[in-house]
Order: C-alpha cells, then structure tokens, then sequence
C-alpha cells in the first residue's frame, strides 16, 4: 500500500514538474503587462539563439529612443523657429544634432526562453524608469551647467557683438541640453518636467538675437569707393544678416571702417590690385569684428578710374559672398 501511494506521489512530482518546464512565461505573450509602461520601458526580441534575441530587444529599444528623441527635438525645434519668426527654419531644424547612439541607463533583460512552437529565442531588454532616471540626471545637470554659464555671461555682456556672440555659443550649448532632456522626457516625463525653464530660456534665444540686431546701428565709414560699389556690397550683407544700416554716424552704435587700397603701379598704363580691409568698431573703439581681402590679379587701364569701374565690381561681389558666410557663421544661428 505504502509503496503504491509512493508511487502516485513520484508521478504528480512527475507531472507537475513537465508542466512546470512548459509553462510559457507570462511575458513571452504579454510583455507590456510584466513590465508596465507606468513603470517601465522595454522591448521584446527573438532569433535563432538566446544571444540574437538579447540583441534584437536591445535593437528594437534603441530603435525606439531614436525614433521618439529625434521627432521630439524637430518638433521643438520648428515650434521655436516657427513662433519666433526666424525665417531660417530649415538651417535652424538641419542644425540639430541628431541622435545616433542610445546609452542605456539600468538595462535588464529576462531569462531568454526557447519557444519550441516557434523555433526561436524570446527575451526582453527593460529599463525601470526611476532607477534609470537615478543614473541619468548628472548627465543632464553638466549640459545645464555649461548652457547656464553661457548664458549667464551673454547677460552680462554690454557689446551687442559681443552679446551675440556668448548667445550662439549658448544657442550649440542648447541643443546639447535640449538633447538629453528629450531623452530625460522618455525616461521620466514627470521628473523632466522640472527642467521646463531651461527649455523657456533656449527657445527665447533667437528672439534676443534678431532684437539685438535690430539695434545694432551701423554706419559705413568708407573713402575712395568708386560709385558706392563697395559700399553697396558691404551693406547688403549686413542688411541680409538682419544689422540695421544708418547714413548718419550719429544715429549709429557701431561704425564699419572701410579702408581700401589699389596699390597702383605705372603710369599711363597703370594696373591696379585693390585690397580692402573692414573692421567693425564699438562705441568705445574695440574691434568687434575684422575682415580683409586682397586680390593678385593685375588691372590695367590707362586712368586709375577706369581701373577701378573694372576690377571694384568683381572684387565687391566676391567680398558680398564671403562676409554674408561670416556674418553667418559667426552671429546667426
């Protein structure tokens, strides 16, 4: 008898046990119910082997940051470009540094389980939203201490060149800081939340730079130009960069001295080689932006006129293009 209820023992033992090894986890099926989204962010994969689908879940969850970090940062950025008015959009969306590598913070996977069914491998890789916001938030404090120093330091600047100047420098610094929010914001939404002044601040960015170039007034201060040629050229890609161009240096804030030289040898014929030196002053005399050109190609004409009305114009065109790429580089953003 006692030998027959042994038996029957060691059978349910048996069968519970094959029962138990064919249970397919709850996860296998129904993933975002084990791992919540309140509380989690996570991925399924498969392959061939328990390694592949560890791979493919870290794939699908580096996808996923990807995806929703870039579409986050163009829609911030075209909001700020659109509601500030700066007709640049495209340049300003372009400039973005677009995420290409996802470093996870607190990655855990599950045991991978082999589906038979299937033939293949299942894990999932999982993030616990507050550990891993834990382990990310000094990231995100760097990027908002080097912004806040820029910005600090445009405040405190009088020079408006100047100014724009620690604004762009703060603007590149920005869009580090804008960056990791926006990963901050899949993370933990609530805890990003805390950082919306920043995101205030560098959206306001573009306003202070075209009011700042709005009331830049500059006066050209030229000698020598030949039917304004030079004058023209020079104020056209001021005016293009969005500075204000005034006729009288009292009305200015800022003059742009012009000196030019032909360097002229001969006599009837003579040849020319104009160069040209700009440099932008202050109120105070401080040089707040230089530039200088020379050309080596001879001009020849019999009146240092004639040589002039040839070789100013292709000189002020080549000038026209190259300071609108400085003013640019240097004071858009």
């Amino acid at each position: 008898m006692k030998s027959k209820i042994l038996s029957t023992i060691c059978c349910l033992i048996f069968l519970l046990s094959c029962l138990s090894a064919n249970t397919i986890p709850e996860w296998v099926q129904n993933y975002k119910k084990v791992f919540p989204e309140s509380d989690y962010l996570c991925q399924r994969g498969s392959g061939k082997t328990a390694k592949d689908a560890q791979t493919d879940a870290v794939g699908a969850l580096s996808r996923y940051f990807q995806m929703n970090v870039n579409a986050n940062l163009s829609t911030t950025m075209t909001a700020i470009s659109t509601t500030k008015g700066i007709s640049e959009e495209i340049e300003v969306i372009d400039d973005v540094k677009i995420m290409s590598q996802v470093d996870f913070f607190g990655l855990e996977f599950t045991e991978p389980y082999y589906y038979k069914k299937e033939k293949k491998w299942y894990c999932v890789a999982y993030i616990n939203r507050e550990d891993a916001w834990t382990q990310y938030k000094p990231q995100i404090e760097i990027e908002k201490n080097i912004f806040e120093s820029f910005i600090k330091n445009a405040e405190k600047e009088t020079d408006y060149f100047s100014k724009m100047k620690l604004l762009k420098l703060a603007w590149n610094k920005g869009k580090d800081l804008i960056e990791k929010l926006e990963y901050a914001r899949i993370i933990s939404p609530e805890n990003e939340k805390s950082y919306s002044f920043y995101r205030d601040v560098f959206s306001e960015i573009p306003v202070l730079m075209e009011d700042i170039k709005m009331n830049s007034k500059i006066y050209i201060n030229i000698q020598g130009d030949f039917a304004n040629i030079f004058t023209s050229s020079i104020s056209q890609s001021l005016t293009d960069c969005g500075f204000s161009i005034v006729k009288n240096q009292s009305e200015s804030n800022f003059v742009a001295q012009v000196e030019i030289k032909d360097n002229a040898i001969g006599f009837e014929p003579l040849s020319i080689t104009p160069s040209i030196n700009i440099k932008i002053l202050s109120q105070n005399n401080k040089t707040v932006f230089s530039y200088e050109k020379s050309t080596i190609e001879k001009t020849i004409s019999y009146t240092l006129e004639n040589a002039q009305k040839k070789a100013y114009p292709k000189l002020a065109e080549e000038i026209k293009v190259v300071l609108k790429e400085e003013f640019e580089s240097t004071f858009n953003l």
